[in-house]
């Protein structure tokens, strides 16, 4: 048994993935780029379940559940669960690496009861036009957001990022964007979708623009910001606020 595979199933709005064959360097890229698909349809969690028929050449190759995890983490937030279902995967979990950072559960029942009690969780989405006044648009829907989620605090910084990349998707994606806004655990998270697939540069020592501030003020404001493809093909870029 050398070959990988992963099968899926979706259970209540998560996916349930059982590899088998064996996790080693050839393969590894595999199990990588098979759990970020999962992650790109937004489920309530990707639920990872170790029994006998999957193998892991040496206990390192287990970091791979943690790069997931760390790639989704702050977008889209979709979280990555272990379950050892023989010993041998537990006490490798138990260990130490992926299970330090990925919560691990012994049965599938009990991931599953976990993700049915999620943090509060808030979103809400707007389509904009494909002209610049989007970004007029996109700041009274995110200054009505924060007002609604008792957020005040976060509105000045909200606006700006916002604007930002939204005025970035019309000028350079040329593309009507979608704005989205998640609220969770008191981050907000502002993400806009545009149909180039082209990442946004911050280059070093960029000149202020008199019709905008630069991707370097998004840095700069947001607790950690990226630029992730859309499966069906263009790109979101992302950005996270808090206190």
């Amino acid at each position: 048994m050398t070959a990988l595979a992963l099968q899926r199933t979706d259970v209540d709005g998560a996916v349930v993935v059982r590899p088998t064959g064996l996790l080693d360097l050839t393969t590894y890229r595999d199990m990588r780029d098979g759990l970020l698909k999962c992650v790109a349809d937004e489920p309530t969690a990707v639920i990872v379940r170790l029994d006998d028929d999957f193998r892991c050449a040496t206990p390192a190759f287990m970091s791979v559940f943690a790069t997931v995890w760390l790639r989704v983490s702050e977008w889209p937030g979709v979280p990555i669960m272990l379950v050892g279902e023989s010993p041998r995967h537990r006490e490798v979990l138990a260990g130490g690496g992926a299970g330090r950072l990925v919560p691990r559960f012994t049965a599938l029942d009990d991931a599953l009861d976990a993700i049915r009690r999620p943090p509060e969780r808030r979103r809400d989405e707007m389509q904009l036009p494909k002209a610049l006044v989007s970004g007029l648009l996109a700041r009274h829907f995110v200054r009505e957001m924060c007002e609604r989620w008792f957020v005040d605090h976060l509105v000045d910084n909200a606006v700006t990022v916002a604007t930002e990349l939204v005025e970035n998707a019309v000028r350079h994606g040329r593309s009507a964007p979608l704005l989205r806004l998640e609220l969770r655990e008191r981050r907000l998270t502002i993400a806009v979708r545009d149909d180039s697939p082209d990442p946004p540069e911050e280059p070093k020592g960029e000149t202020l623009r008199p019709d905008g501030r630069g991707i370097t003020i998004v840095s700069s404001l947001s607790r950690v910001w990226g630029c992730s493809p859309w499966p069906r093909g263009g790109k979101i870029v992302w950005a996270v606020i808090d206190d």
